[in-house]
């Protein structure tokens, strides 16, 4: 009998600010991905991340955590990042960093939702994630030219300026930026939007979004 090897996709989630691995749509998505393996033909191992102080995030420690969990040496084309708002940047703090480190690394594909560059009514601490530049192009070139998307929301009470925002993802970072009504900071229990769209970067055929206008 032919056995047909599956791929394992590993997929890392990076909370947003104050967030853990039990917040918002997380652990849903972990227990939807994992039960859609066999139809998508590949196994998902979802890595849902307990980032470390992230009631006060710094990018210095993200940065360190993150390349303890995931060594940029070990990176390759079976490992997706999922960001959730701040965690957007400090994933993209730690491709720029892992680039640097592992100049032939490459990511499976990279997911950003509610990702920001700037916020309506910023304080201090995340000024300092505001403020902080990154390699936008060596972080980049570690994500495949069709394997970084961005989902938005038309009403999120933190980055009113969703059009500005997307710009900036497409300007910056050349990614596919989906603008969706109605989900404020995507912090629901859960959201199939950001199943399908992960389920998209690892090749499964899904349903396209509906845009808003």
């Amino acid at each position: 009998m032919l056995r047909i090897m599956r791929s394992t996709k590993h997929v890392y989630v990076v909370p947003r600010w104050g967030g853990s691995a039990s917040s918002d749509w997380y652990p849903w998505l972990k227990e939807q991905l994992e039960a859609s393996g066999s139809e998508d033909n590949c196994v998902y191992q979802v890595h849902l991340l307990n980032m470390p102080s992230w009631d006060l995030p710094t990018i210095q420690q993200a940065n360190a955590y993150l390349a303890q969990v995931l060594p940029p040496a070990q990176l390759n084309e079976d490992v997706y990042l999922v960001g959730h708002s701040v965690g957007c940047l400090a994933i993209l703090h730690y491709l720029a960093q892992a680039g640097q480190e592992a100049p032939t690394a490459q990511v499976g594909g990279v997911l950003c939702v509610a990702g920001w560059f700037s916020v309506d009514s910023p304080w201090q601490d995340i000024l300092n994630w505001m403020d902080a530049p990154i390699d936008y192009e060596q972080a980049r070139r570690l994500i495949p030219e069709d394997k970084l998307m961005v989902l938005l929301s038309d009403d999120d009470p933190y980055t009113s300026g969703y059009q500005q925002n997307e710009q900036l993802w497409v300007e910056r970072l050349h990614a596919r930026v989906s603008i969706l009504a109605g989900r404020q900071h995507f912090s629901s229990a859960l959201d199939m939007d950001v199943r399908d769209a992960v389920r998209d970067l690892a090749g499964a055929w899904t349903e396209p979004m509906e845009r808003v206008s």
